[in-house]
Parts: structure tokens; C-alpha cells; sequence
């Protein structure tokens, strides 16, 4: 099966698993109905406000995240002062989020968005964060990380609300 496949990424080999389920009886449905409650809304906000520049660069990421989730690249970028610094691949989230903060210099202050794509298939391949990934941010002087509203679940959100609030990052949501 995998083999047939002319594209190998995460919605390909999981839907050509779920499509060969489905002939022994076995359909995947999508868990974000319960899940919803971990999956941060609209004017979601934690930690320090940001600057109109953090919000731009917010909004640019967002257009971009988009853009490159649609061509199936990846689900993060990190941005600076209008400046593409990191775009996720293979390599995934943390380690994305560590190049791009390396090269924001060493006053840190870079911007992070993850979304999901257009038409993601929720049934096997949900964003997600959580502690590990503001520790990365943090490591890696990441200030903002931007969040698709209803579309990342938020692991461990106490932990995340304290390590927001004691290292001054900023998580919040797009739309």
C-alpha cells in the first residue's frame, strides 16, 4: 500500500491506511468533537500583551503558515519583523522553533504560528502544543506563538498558563 503511494506525508500514508480500514469495516471518525475543550477559541490569550509589530508579524505568519500547510510543507513558520526566519518541514515543530529563534538573533523576539490546513484531516493528525513546546520557545527566544483558533489542542494548559506567565511568552490565537 505504502509503496503505491507517489506522495509520503502525513495525510497520504494515514489516509491510505484509514482508506484500507475502511474495506475490513473500520471507519476513522474525527475525535475533535470531544477534544474541543482543549482546543483553544477566539480571544484566547495568555502571557504578556505584544507590540504592533508582534501583531503584524502574527498576521504575516498566519497568511504564511496557510500558504505553506497548503503545499503540504508544513504547519509552522517563525517570523521577525516581516522576515521569514524558519519554515517547518520533516524535522517537525521544536526543532523548527529552535532554528528560527536562533536566527532572531541574540534578543530573541521572534514570532511562531501553527495552523492546520485547508481541509486537515482531524481524524489522525491534530496540531497540538504544550510544555515542550513554550520550554522550546523559550529556549529559543520565541516571544509570540500563535495558535489557529479551534485547530491546535493545548496540552497541559496549567503548566503552560504558569510557564507563560513566569517567562513572559506570549500564546494567544489567529483567525
Amino acid at each position: 500500500m505504502l509503496l503505491r503511494l507517489k506522495e509520503k506525508n502525513a495525510h497520504t500514508i494515514f489516509g491510505a491506511i484509514a482508506d484500507e480500514l475502511k474495506k475490513d469495516g473500520v471507519e476513522l471518525i474525527e475525535a475533535t468533537p470531544w477534544l474541543a475543550p482543549l482546543m483553544p477559541q477566539n480571544e484566547f490569550h495568555l502571557g504578556p500583551k505584544f507590540s504592533a509589530d508582534q501583531k503584524a508579524d502574527v498576521e504575516f505568519g498566519f497568511r504564511l503558515a496557510k500558504e505553506v500547510s497548503r503545499l503540504e510543507v508544513g504547519q509552522l513558520v517563525v517570523v521577525k519583523n516581516g522576515t521569514v526566519l524558519a519554515v517547518e518541514g520533516f524535522e517537525g515543530t521544536d526543532k523548527c522553533l529552535a532554528r528560527g529563534g536562533e536566527l532572531a538573533g541574540k534578543n530573541g523576539g521572534a514570532v511562531a504560528v501553527k495552523v492546520a490546513k485547508l481541509n486537515h484531516d482531524m481524524r489522525f493528525d491534530i496540531p497540538c502544543i504544550g510544555r515542550q513546546t513554550l520550554e522550546t520557545c523559550i529556549a529559543s527566544g520565541v516571544a509570540v506563538l500563535a495558535l489557529e483558533s479551534g485547530k491546535t489542542l493545548l496540552l497541559d494548559r496549567e503548566a503552560c498558563e504558569e510557564l507563560a506567565r513566569k517567562s513572559k511568552i506570549a500564546l494567544t490565537t489567529i483567525s
